[in-house]
């Protein structure tokens, strides 16, 4: 897994590198939107694909979790299949080292609540902690979902966090630096 070119640096407070492959629009948000509303498992591996070109090396690969209910309503949690087919690309550990304690989805949260983001505490699965995790996730909007589960992962000591996101929300009209735009 080496980091490409085609990509968006996030800044997030406690992950070392932070990369997104896309950003939230156009068929990237469609088969994000495909996975996660219409339970298109079948967009997962292209999705792993493209995560596989920009992920960062790792000794152990993780993921986001979704919310309790949006994981029994579809049948699985999205960011769980991307970072599983992740771990096979690249023959890494895939693990689950975060559980989500509240069961209210980021997109249903006023600003103030996207903003503190959800509550994680760490899984008992894990341990020793490795030193480089890698997080998977499928959108980043304002950050505060990895910030999150950064701080719970801090508290493991040692860890190097870094993550990869599918897409990231970009402002209207706005171009991320250093990104090249690549079609689908």
């Amino acid at each position: 897994m080496n980091a490409g070119s085609d990509h968006i640096e996030i800044k997030i407070e406690g992950i070392q590198e932070c990369l997104a492959r896309w950003p939230y629009e156009g068929t990237a948000a469609e088969m994000v939107r495909e996975l996660k509303y219409g339970r298109a498992t079948s967009v997962v591996t292209e999705l792993a694909d493209a995560l596989y070109e920009i992920a960062p090396e790792s000794d152990l690969i993780s993921w986001i979790p979704a919310t309790p209910s949006r994981r029994r309503k579809r049948g699985f949690d999205q960011c769980e299949l991307l970072a599983r087919a992740l771990s096979h690309r690249s023959h890494t550990k895939v693990r689950r080292v975060l559980r989500r304690v509240d069961d209210v989805a980021q997109t249903s949260r006023d600003l103030q609540g996207r903003r503190e983001g959800p509550r994680f505490v760490g899984s008992s699965l894990i341990r020793p902690t490795p030193p480089r995790l890698l997080l998977v996730d499928d959108v980043s909007t304002t950050g505060s979902t990895l910030r999150s589960a950064a701080r719970v992962l801090a508290c493991r000591g040692g860890v190097q966090v870094s993550a990869v996101v599918v897409a990231k929300v970009v402002p209207r009209g706005a171009t991320p630096d250093g990104f090249r735009r690549s079609t689908l």
